[in-house]
């Protein structure tokens, strides 16, 4: 019996979405490194308005602030830091850490650290590059092997 090369674009198709899912995952905690960077090297704390309840889950607000006259907006988690601020709602004034250089940039909860959770980040970047691996060749050892027929077949042939 000869083996015949499969040309499917399933294993692709399903590289793909993981790579998207994933690469999504990655780029919003790229943009929340850079926000909590800017914020811990030059953050200042302000004034914000509570603007509106974000469904979402944790907790999450829409709030306005201003800096040297001009008004910006953000959303985040209500703060747990602050105990006087934690239960802010709408129309109500809340802490805010903004950027001096990046006014633009803010959060309800002063950050700790740049990166959080990096264990989960790497994990994240490495089932990436698996997922990248099998965009471009889904019969390479390194691919996904997610196909049930396949991992069948596999087995079967060891």
């Amino acid at each position: 019996m000869t083996d015949k090369p499969t040309h499917s674009l399933s294993p692709r198709l399903q590289g793909v979405v993981i790579a998207i899912i994933l690469g999504y995952f990655l780029i919003l905690q790229g943009l929340n490194s850079r926000t909590s960077y800017w914020l811990l090297k030059d953050g200042q704390a302000g004034i914000a308005v509570v603007t509106k309840d974000i469904w979402g889950g944790h907790n999450s607000v829409g709030y306005r602030y201003e800096v040297n006259n001009r008004e910006y907006t953000g959303k985040d988690e209500r703060s747990w830091q602050d105990t006087d601020n934690h239960r802010a709602q709408v129309g109500q004034r809340a802490a805010v850490y903004f950027s001096a250089s990046h006014p633009w940039l803010s959060r309800l909860n002063k950050p700790r650290v740049v990166v959080e959770g990096l264990p989960v980040i790497l994990i994240a970047l490495i089932l990436e590059i698996f997922a990248i691996v099998t965009i471009v060749d889904p019969r390479s050892g390194w691919a996904f092997n997610l196909s049930p027929a396949k991992r069948k077949a596999d087995s079967t042939r060891r």
